[in-house]
């Protein structure tokens, strides 16, 4: 008659244990999807800020126009604006579209992938001087 008290409260413990286990599986699934997330919108943030920079009629212009030290440093008060995440680091380059627009050197800071987005910028069909607008982001360590 012992004995079958015990199974009860061996049952018990079961349960709970089995419960506590698809918890943490729960967790655990929840947790990989967000990493992935993450990175999928990292990738996906420049298009966007590419869109409102390309939109912007003065900006276009003075892409075009070849100032490009003071057109960057307009760019990059946009992005801070838009990349507020402190683990994040960007910068932007401004070429000829035929040429490649890439980094000088791979960041010290850099912590895993680099994402880049660019743009062929142009203000108008008369003045016709395209632009390739890039911009690279990255996380820091």
């Amino acid at each position: 008659m012992v004995t079958t008290m015990n199974k009860g409260g061996w049952l018990r413990i079961v349960e709970a244990a089995v419960s506590i286990l698809i918890i943490f599986g729960a967790l655990l699934i929840i947790f990989n999807t967000q990493i992935e997330i993450s990175e999928k919108n990292l990738s996906d943030t420049l298009p966007s800020i590419l869109d409102e920079i390309s939109k912007n009629l003065t900006l276009r212009e003075k892409i075009v126009s070849g100032n490009d030290t003071g057109i960057i440093n307009e760019i990059n008060l946009i992005l801070s604006k838009r990349i507020k995440q402190p683990y994040l680091n960007y910068t932007v380059k401004i070429c000829e579209p035929n040429e490649i627009c890439s980094l000088e050197a791979y960041p010290e800071n850099a912590q895993g992938d680099i994402f880049a987005a660019e743009r062929i910028v142009s203000s108008t069909l008369t003045q016709y001087n395209p632009k390739k607008l890039k911009i690279f982001l990255w996380r820091i360590k």
